[in-house]
């Protein structure tokens, strides 16, 4: 039972309802997506230009400190390899606070280091030996300023470091390597100047990287993520510092559904969507059942074929047509004969079911264009026009053969069926009188024997 009542709801579905809901979902979806595909793309040239900005600060903010160098070496070529002077001209080139030291370091061997205390141990290392010793090879071939690190400090923390070369000349040789001169800056401290915590506040995830020099395996200077995995989407950009290649990557840390504001869209795309379906299938229905009233309002709801009031309108309207062409129109009304012994015999199921037979005998007997009612009861009428009086006197009596030639058939039950038919012709087209006129032929049938046919003005009518 449940599945029939699922099926009459499925088939009662409006296919314009339905056609309106797949438009408005596919609209809406298509609004939707463009709207969210914008505000990707938003947020996407938004991390690009705070990728570009941040890694522009980093490169800015470590060369800047870096070219300390440069006055180291200056110094070291003006005393022509000589370090007398250093302690008094370091103090003046620690000028901020990530530069936590300044050396020099002739053939490599630190000899020289501001400030000294805290750092006394450092002196005497081999910078060939140590941390940043391809760096320092580097340095001495490329005859550049190079940058190493970070690396893990001996008294704890992490430092970058640039190193310098200095050439001097001499009697034996004009461009003679002397040695290093370096500044260390702290780590991570050096990267305060990017505010590479921009990326929280947009919602990012970011690591910033470069190849290890000694390993040759992917070195991670700085990241967000912690323990959280980034998705495989990124936008990277190469950060050229000296002759080390950093990389600063982004990553989108949510996808664009948990984002609120895009959910909110989506409902209220469907929200919509389905707002649209219920309109229009109401609508349907609304119409549906204008229909069911319309139809209930001029049918006979046994039989389906017209009401008596609904059939005399439409008879009026006929007539005006039949009236200005002067067509012969007929009234056949019919009675079946003793249907109250077919009720109190076989009872009012099988007396309805033989009305429901007998009216489609008869519908099936006349012509599309005929107009029939049920007038009553047991008590129908047919109006004819077109034809003349032999033509209308065949037509009914073959109706009445219909009836009579054939049992109609309920279970077990069989039953034998005849009416009496009387036929009035409107001479002056007054529907009132045609009324009359076979009403009373319908009555002389009657008291003919029944299960005849009467034409009025014949047979002493």
């Amino acid at each position: 039972m449940g599945l029939n009542s699922s099926e009459k709801k499925f088939k009662d579905l409006s296919a314009i309802a339905v056609i309106s809901l797949l438009i408005s979902v596919a609209f809406c979806s298509f609004l939707i997506g463009v709207t969210i595909l914008n505000k990707t793309q938003v947020d996407k040239l938004r991390m690009e230009q705070q990728i570009f900005e941040r890694a522009h600060r980093i490169y800015e903010e470590i060369t800047r400190l870096m070219y300390k160098t440069e006055m180291l070496s200056a110094l070291v070529i003006q005393k022509n390899g000589s370090t007398e002077s250093f302690y008094d001209i370091a103090p003046a080139m620690i000028d901020d606070p990530i530069i936590q030291d300044v050396l020099l370091a002739p053939d490599g061997i630190v000899t020289n280091i501001y400030p000294y205390y805290g750092n006394e141990e450092i002196i005497g290392m081999n910078l060939f030996d140590n941390h940043g010793n391809r760096e320092a090879m580097l340095a001495k071939e490329l005859g550049e300023l190079v940058l190493c690190g970070p690396f893990d400090l001996i008294d704890g923390g992490q430092a970058l470091v640039g190193r310098l070369p200095v050439y001097i000349k001499t009697p034996e040789e004009d461009n003679k390597f002397w040695g290093f001169v370096s500044v260390t800056l702290k780590f991570p401290q050096v990267l305060e100047h990017a505010e590479l915590e921009i990326f929280d506040t947009y919602g990012y995830l970011y690591e910033l990287w470069r190849m290890n020099p000694d390993t040759d395996e992917k070195y991670i200077i700085a990241s967000n993520y912690g323990n959280q995995k980034p998705e495989k989407r990124y936008i990277e950009k190469q950060i050229q510092i000296l002759n080390a290649e950093w990389y600063l990557r982004v990553f989108p840390v949510r996808a664009w559904y948990s984002y609120p504001e895009n959910i909110a869209l989506v409902l209220a795309g469907f929200c919509i969507s389905f707002l649209v379906f219920f309109v229009m299938q109401n609508n349907y229905q609304m119409k549906k059942m204008q229909t069911v009233f319309e139809l209930m309002a001029i049918t006979d709801p046994l039989t389906g074929i017209f009401n008596r009031r609904h059939f005399l309108d439409i008879v009026r309207i006929n007539l005006e047509k039949a009236r200005r062409i002067r067509e012969d129109c007929y009234f056949i009304m019919f009675d079946i004969d003793r249907f109250k012994l077919v009720n109190d015999t076989y009872g009012h199921q099988i007396g309805d079911k033989v009305l429901v037979d007998v009216s489609t005998r008869i519908k099936a007997g006349i012509r599309p264009y005929d107009l029939f009612a049920r007038y009553g009861g047991e008590e129908f009428i047919v109006f004819v026009t077109g034809i003349n009086k032999q033509e209308i006197l065949e037509m009914t009596e073959r109706l009445r053969l219909s009836l009579f030639s054939r049992k109609f058939d309920y279970e077990k039950i069989s039953i034998t069926c005849t009416a009496s038919f009387g036929i009035s012709q409107f001479y002056d087209y007054n529907i009132d009188k045609a009324l009359e006129q076979s009403d009373e032929a319908l009555y002389a049938a009657k008291r003919n024997g029944r299960n005849c046919v009467i034409f009025y003005g014949e047979n002493n009518v």
